[in-house]
C-alpha cells in the first residue's frame, strides 16, 4: 500500500469506527490496509460496496497505461469476454524474509496483472537526460508493452506539441503538475487550434 492509501484508509477507519491495529508499527498499519483494499478483510467494503468498484476502475486505468499485456500463451484469436476483465484481488507475503504484504491482482484467466517498469523515472548512465523516454520505445520482452499511451502525458505533448511537429526538437518528460506549468505554449498541444494553452494545460 502507499502512504495514500494508509491515510485514506485510516481515515475511513475512524469515520466507521473499524478497529485499527495497536500497537500501531508501519508494518502493522500497512498490513492492515493492505487486507482491507483488497478485501481480505472485508469489513470496508462490506460498509462501502462502492469502494470495490473506484479500486477497480483506478486499477483498470493506471493498467491501460503501463501496463504488461497478456500471457504470450494465449492465442491472438481468443475471443475475451467482459467477465475476463474482473479483477481478482489477493495479498501475499513481499519475500520469506519480508512479512510485509502486497497485493495480487489477476484477471484474463487467471494471469497477474503487473506494471511495466518506469525507465523514465530511473537514473541513467547515460549522458543524455532524456535517454530515459527514448528507452520507452522498446520492451524488455514481447510481454512488456511501452508506455506509450495516448493516456501519458509525456506521449501527448511531445506527438502533439506545436514545437514538435514543425521541426526538430529535443522531446520534454511530463511527470508532474509542474513540468506541465513549465511548458511553453509552443510546447503545449492545441490539437489543430481547438483548446487554448491554457485548457490544454488543464487536460
Amino acid at each position: 500500500p502507499t502512504k495514500g492509501d494508509i491515510v485514506l484508509v485510516d481515515q475511513l477507519s475512524i469515520q466507521l469506527a473499524l478497529q485499527r491495529p495497536y500497537p500501531r508499527t508501519d508494518e502493522s498499519m500497512g498490513n492492515y490496509v493492505a487486507r482491507l483494499i483488497s478485501g481480505s478483510n472485508g469489513s470496508l467494503i462490506e460498509v462501502l460496496p462502492e469502494f470495490e468498484y473506484f479500486r477497480d476502475i483506478i486499477f483498470h486505468f493506471r493498467h491501460s497505461v503501463s501496463g504488461k499485456a497478456v500471457s504470450e500463451e494465449v492465442a491472438e484469436s481468443h475471443t475475451w469476454l467482459p467477465s475476463d476483465a474482473t479483477l481478482h484481488w489477493d495479498i501475499r507475503r513481499a519475500s520469506k524474509e519480508d512479512p510485509t504484504l502486497v497485493y495480487r491482482v489477476t484477471a484474463f484467466q487467471g494471469y497477474t496483472q503487473e506494471f511495466v517498469e518506469r525507465i523514465a523515472q530511473q537514473e541513467s548512465k547515460s549522458k543524455n537526460p532524456f535517454a530515459g523516454f527514448l528507452a520507452l520505445f522498446g520492451g524488455k520482452s514481447v510481454v512488456e508493452r511501452s508506455r506509450l499511451s495516448s493516456a501519458d502525458p509525456t506521449t501527448v505533448v511531445n506527438s502533439c506539441g506545436e514545437k514538435f511537429l514543425t521541426k526538430r526538437a529535443k522531446p520534454v518528460s511530463v511527470m508532474s503538475e509542474d513540468d506541465v506549468l513549465h511548458l511553453d505554449t509552443k510546447e503545449l498541444p492545441t490539437f489543430g487550434n481547438l483548446l487554448t494553452p491554457s485548457d490544454s494545460e488543464r487536460f
